[in-house]
């Protein structure tokens, strides 16, 4: 299994976007939205039903109704559950990013790293307007929402604190550099590690 790279971030903190740019450099897939679309696919679920749960956690009453509503028992455990086996699929195939989904806490911490990625709310805010074309208002709110929805989610489902440094090989705060200097500094970090693992 591996080598894989997860990567939590906060959101507007543009990890998914980061991601991108290190599995390209790379020459390694990632495992994002792809998530979403491979649930659809494969398993037939609507994706107006997937993106209610992914990396979200849901009352019990609205997962007893997402359930009612996509049938053959598709809840917001069945969907944690599918993508766990996803993750474990795509790590063991190795040379993967994988973005959030709690993916950290369903591989073996030895076989990869786990980076998460921050910025200030400010920097955060800014990107989420400039992204979304919302007011600084709406990008705030959904920033806050965005975050605690994927903190629940963590913390229902894997009973971890995301937000905490001590879980990461590397945490970057990408609010003072581009993506493309974050990118590196990710890549250098792969390198070093891969290097350590061939001796």
């Amino acid at each position: 299994m591996g080598p894989y790279l997860t990567l939590s971030r906060e959101a507007g903190a543009g990890g998914s976007e980061l991601a991108r740019k290190v599995a390209e450099r790379l020459h390694w897939d990632v495992l994002d939205n792809e998530i979403v679309e491979y649930m659809e696919q494969h398993y037939g679920t609507p994706r107006c039903l997937i993106q209610r749960v992914d990396e979200k956690h849901e009352s019990w009453l609205s997962e007893i109704l997402t359930s009612r509503i996509g049938g053959l028992g598709f809840s917001e455990s069945t969907y944690t559950h599918r993508v766990a086996k996803l993750v474990l699929l795509a790590a063991s195939h190795g040379n993967v990013v994988i973005v959030g989904r709690g993916a950290k806490y369903v591989l073996p911490r030895d076989r990869g790293l786990a980076v998460r990625v921050v910025a200030s709310l400010d920097v955060r805010v800014h990107r989420v307007m400039n992204q979304q074309g919302i007011s600084k208002k709406e990008a705030h709110r959904w920033i806050l929402e965005k975050d605690r929805q994927r903190e629940s989610y963590i913390r229902e489902h894997f009973q971890q604190d995301d937000t905490d440094p001590h879980l990461y090989d590397l945490v970057l705060n990408v609010g003072e550099e581009s993506l493309d200097e974050a990118a590196n500094v990710i890549i250098d970090t792969v390198r070093r590690w891969s290097d350590k693992q061939q001796r």
